[in-house]
């Protein structure tokens, strides 16, 4: 298990900021002395960025290896929200479309990597089908806010364990064998909120292992929200304290720093992009620096707008 497998999954939309995730993967697994195969599985809209990947993985220094795989995603009528596309659905496939592989490292693409990845991936899972952090959902206000929607007594009793699923380590080996893409499919049908992340929650609720918050900090969320983590028991003050001062990934969940340069920890996303000569002119840094979110009114209409718009999708 010393070689990493890291995937990707990606539509036209992200093709720019997975060549800023996978460079940041694999200055890190370089820096650590490990050879890496990074799958980037994407729609077919997306495949012609494999040569800009390839110079990435590919320098007159190192080879790591990565993998383009090109597909029709069987998830394209699959409920949409927030803005956030059919493509999120991909990482579903994985255990079929990688048949020679048994554990991967799945990442979203709106990550920065700035610590090793070893401990996780050599993490051993026992029974759990996945491992992951759990994510903000189960902080008591968001869970209470979430708790009226009609699917969401599938999830009560993942309470305090609800995963964020932008980082996780698949068995996909346990995945095939409990045929949990069955169970996938029937769920991807639903109008579920949270989408595919929703789906692993309730699929897998009892085979999951848990990582520490470092693993997959948050960027949108600040001091004061870790803290509340601690205040209702969902992590150690010493695991919050290292996710706030060493974290391993940055998972830009919230505001995204290729949009808006002060988003919190943007600073240290747009750092690292200016200082690989392979991304630059990919973003627009003055237009970022520009763009301070929108107004009071403008999140006002936009979420009278969502809600709207989740309640037309739900028959109401």
């Amino acid at each position: 298990m010393n070689e990493l497998k890291i995937a990707f999954c990606f539509d036209e939309k992200l093709t720019a900021q997975v060549q800023a995730a996978v460079s940041s993967l694999l200055d890190q697994t370089r820096a650590d002395g490990v050879d890496c195969h990074v799958y980037c599985v994407c729609t077919k809209e997306a495949a012609g960025v494999e040569a800009k990947l390839q110079r990435i993985a590919r320098t007159e220094e190192y080879k790591d290896k990565l993998t383009v795989v090109p597909v029709d995603n069987p998830y394209q009528g699959a409920y949409e929200v927030r803005g956030i596309s059919a493509g999120t659905y991909l990482r579903l496939m994985l255990h079929r479309l990688l048949p020679e592989v048994d554990r991967i490292l799945y990442m979203d693409v709106d990550v920065l990597v700035c610590g090793s990845l070893l401990p996780v991936w050599q993490a051993d899972l026992g029974d759990a089908v996945l491992a992951a952090v759990k994510g903000a959902v189960n902080l008591s206000d968001k869970w209470e806010w979430n708790s009226p929607r009609p699917y969401w007594k599938h999830l009560e009793l993942m309470r305090g364990r609800y995963i964020n699923a932008g980082v996780t380590l698949l068995d996909l080996s346990k995945i095939r064998e409990r045929n949990l893409e069955e169970k996938w499919k029937k769920w991807a049908k639903e109008k579920l909120y949270y989408q595919d992340q929703d789906i692993l929650n309730i699929t897998c609720r009892d085979a999951i292992y848990y990582l520490p918050p470092r693993y997959n900090r948050l960027a949108y969320m600040s001091e004061a929200d870790y803290a509340g983590f601690v205040r209702e028991g969902i992590f150690t003050e010493q695991e919050c304290e290292e996710a706030l001062a060493s974290p391993v990934i940055i998972h830009y969940a919230g505001d995204k720093p290729w949009k808006r340069y002060d988003t919190n920890l943007g600073d240290r996303w747009w750092t690292y992009v200016n200082s690989r000569p392979e991304l630059k002119g990919l973003f627009d840094e003055a237009a970022a620096r520009r763009y301070h979110g929108p107004t009071i009114l403008e999140r006002g209409l936009r979420k009278l707008t969502n809600i709207k718009e989740e309640r037309r999708r739900l028959g109401k």
